[in-house]
């Protein structure tokens, strides 16, 4: 039974993750990207129509699970999607104070490093975004870490998070490999059935994706192909290979500077004193984390990363560096000797990390209010049959805000289907729309024009414009 003292500081974390969370959103961040909302749509969809694999595409199916279910039972709105994931942002925050503790800190470093997971900038998006990342790198450290721990019920525990980081993005198959791989070997070892167990729990779900894989798709490594073919659509030359080696290692740094300086020195002064930072089994973590950023490496050289934002994919060793760092302030701190070496180091080195390597990332962030807006008003109205003619991806922003089954994109811009001309025509506007069945019109102000002998303007954006159409006036037979 844990003491009330840790009850209080497990809460006291997620309270700030919650916090830092509604801040992001109030300061005006939405989303990373049209991601976000294309996962809420097909989440609404899998609410009012489950299934197994909601995408149908190459997506792994749980971040849909989790968010389709509150969204069946409290509506397929943009905010239960957003309330869903401050919660599960909350949830994460707490499973990385967990991981401390597995970690054998102290109630103060295991404080330390959960507060300080929580405030770094990249993490404090992502846990404000409908996005996996934020619990998948909460599940991936927590199983990374049971891996310094023999205790057969925690490596259970830890299998079964490595399971869950496995059914949400593929970037988990590297280190559940790797804990599948060290768990079997210390269950054949300590002759521990229970530890066998914690194994095959950490990779079942990727034998049971790639069998899902040739069933329905003819092949194991659909999603590989999948990816590979999305990225070549877009067209431009792949990164190579020299870049691929440079590139991930390098956004260890560029992303979380501040962090990396901080972290480079307290290790440092430990490893200067002869001090290992965690005991003998710590490599087994870091050998876990390690396959995450080769894997990442690996991707990015064979064109199978993710098309943007890459860095997402670092998260967890964002968190597993914050933790080691408290866990190193805590020990110069208890000891006493010297205690002015660490800061004297570290701050003007993080401060100078911080003006030279830190990107602007929130201006790489899409924004979709304009877009939301216009849904959000398209619900109110209980509007139906709703046309999207919009210039990119935004229209999956206006999905979402509307709701489940009441719109429908007019292109949804894939670069690897051949797509139909853009109707350039009021007639030929008009014939798409009835062929459709539409009864509104979201289009560009550039082409509101197409539209308004069609029906009323109702609704107005600096980008976009809404209209009411008018069934007689779309009869090409008038």
């Amino acid at each position: 039974m844990p003491s009330s003292r840790a009850l209080r500081h497990a809460l006291g974390v997620a309270l700030l993750r919650v916090l830092v969370s509604l801040t992001c959103l109030y300061s005006g961040f939405r989303g990373v990207s049209d991601d976000d909302y294309s996962r809420v749509v097909i989440a609404a969809r899998f609410a009012h129509h489950p299934s197994l694999d909601p995408s149908g595409t190459s997506w792994l199916p749980l971040p849909f699970w989790l968010y389709g279910v509150p969204m069946a039972l409290f509506g397929d709105s943009l905010f239960v999607a957003r309330a869903v994931a401050v919660l599960l942002g909350a949830a994460s925050s707490v499973l990385v104070w967990l991981a401390a503790k597995v970690l054998g800190f102290s109630e103060r470093a295991a404080l330390w490093g959960a507060l300080a997971a929580v405030l770094l900038p990249y993490g404090a998006w992502l846990s404000a975004a409908t996005v996996p990342e934020a619990p998948t790198a909460a599940l991936l450290l927590f199983g990374c870490v049971t891996l310094v721990r023999p205790e057969p019920r925690l490596r259970a525990w830890g299998g079964l998070a490595m399971a869950a980081a496995c059914f949400c993005r593929y970037e988990s198959w590297a280190p559940a490999l790797v804990f599948g791989l060290l768990t079997g070997l210390d269950a054949w070892r300590a002759r521990q059935r229970a530890l066998g167990v914690a194994a095959a729990l950490a990779i079942l779900p990727i034998a049971l994706w790639l069998l899902h894989g040739v069933v329905r798709h003819g092949d194991a490594l659909f999603f590989v192909a999948r990816v590979q073919q999305y990225r070549a659509a877009l067209g431009g030359p792949g990164p190579g290979w020299f870049a691929a080696l440079w590139r991930t290692p390098f956004s260890l740094v560029r992303f979380e500077p501040e962090l990396f300086a901080v972290t480079a020195v307290a290790l440092g002064l430990s490893l200067r004193e002869g001090q290992s930072p965690f005991g003998p089994t710590a490599w087994r973590p870091l050998a876990a984390l390690g396959a995450l950023v080769l894997f990442l490496m690996i991707a990015d050289g064979t064109g199978g990363s993710a098309t943007h934002h890459p860095e997402r994919s670092l998260l967890p060793v964002f968190w597993f560096l914050s933790l080691m760092t408290a866990g190193l302030v805590a020990r110069f701190a208890d000891e006493g000797e010297r205690p002015w070496r660490l800061p004297a180091l570290a701050l003007p080195l993080a401060l100078a990390a911080g003006l030279l390597l830190r990107p602007d990332v929130r201006s790489t962030f899409g924004d979709r209010r304009e877009e939301e807006q216009v849904g959000e008003v398209l619900r109110r109205l209980g509007a139906r049959n709703v046309a999207l003619d919009t210039d990119d991806f935004g229209f999956f922003a206006v999905q979402a805000a509307l709701g489940d089954g009441k719109s429908r994109p007019l292109d949804d811009h894939d670069p690897r289907r051949k797509r139909a001309a853009r109707p350039r025509s009021s007639a030929e506007l008009a014939a798409r729309l009835h062929e459709d069945g539409a009864r509104w019109l979201v289009t560009t102000r550039e082409r509101a024009g197409l539209a308004t002998s069609l029906g009323a303007v109702s609704m107005t954006t600096p980008r976009l414009s809404v209209v009411k159409l008018e069934p007689g006036r779309l009869d090409p037979a008038r």
